[in-house]
């Protein structure tokens, strides 16, 4: 077997993280009086987006991503709130967000956890990714969850693979394949890490980059597929 060690995403890899930051979002806003549209949404997760981008490139600090990001967003309605409020709000409601599973997923995981070492590897705040993973179904079939904040770096940096694999055992890099979402981050974190990369474009987004993933898959399924036939 080519592979044995596969490095997960939790974002909209495991799980559906749309589902989950829209209730979050919604109800944040909430204690804003503030309503928003499908379209007001759609804005929100463009600035978000841009932040946590900003902030794998070392633009800005994680704080800076976590309060900026609301200040932007809600001053594009003329409405004044305190960021790091906000934040707060919104985590705590994202954590107690129930987790939506991608179709067959968690029949997936079962199955890729009989065949290889699973590994969770995310970006984010440890309290809030702790909480929301400690709702995951049949935690025991991942080996270990490695969080950003409680490695002091993150995805795409090398010292963030690098952690992991002091911790895991540095033989395992050349037989380990990273899954993931985010080109940005996952695949590009892969390169940077050499090993094997696989982009999950469960939403059919264009690859307009320059970075070029190993593999793309469209469902965990063919996830099993590619690990069998090596």
């Amino acid at each position: 077997m080519k592979y044995n060690t596969i490095l997960l995403d939790f974002d909209d890899t495991i799980v559906d993280f749309y589902d989950a930051e829209d209730k979050a979002f919604h109800n944040m806003a909430k204690h804003y009086n503030h309503y928003p549209t499908a379209k007001d949404f759609q804005f929100f997760k463009q600035v978000n987006q841009a932040h946590w981008e900003a902030f794998q490139k070392n633009e800005l600090t994680k704080e800076e991503v976590l309060s900026h990001r609301f200040i932007e967003y809600f001053n594009h309605y003329n409405i004044e709130v305190d960021g790091k409020e906000a934040d707060v709000i919104f985590r705590d409601e994202l954590a107690k967000a129930p987790l939506k599973y991608f179709d067959t997923t968690l029949e997936t995981l079962d199955r890729l956890s009989q065949m290889c070492e699973l590994y969770i590897v995310t970006n984010g705040v440890t309290d809030t990714q702790n909480r929301r993973i400690a709702q995951l179904e049949d935690k025991e079939m991942f080996d270990d969850v490695f969080i950003s904040e409680e490695t002091g770096y993150q995805k795409p940096m090398t010292e963030f693979f690098d952690f992991i694999f002091k911790k895991i055992g540095n033989d395992k890099r050349e037989n380990s394949i990273i899954v993931g979402d985010s080109l940005t981050s996952d695949i590009l974190g892969g390169k940077n890490a050499n090993i094997a990369t696989c982009w999950f474009n469960i939403r059919g987004k264009d690859n307009n980059t320059g970075i070029q993933p190993d593999y793309e898959i469209t469902t965990l399924t063919e996830l099993v597929d590619l690990i069998e036939k090596g």
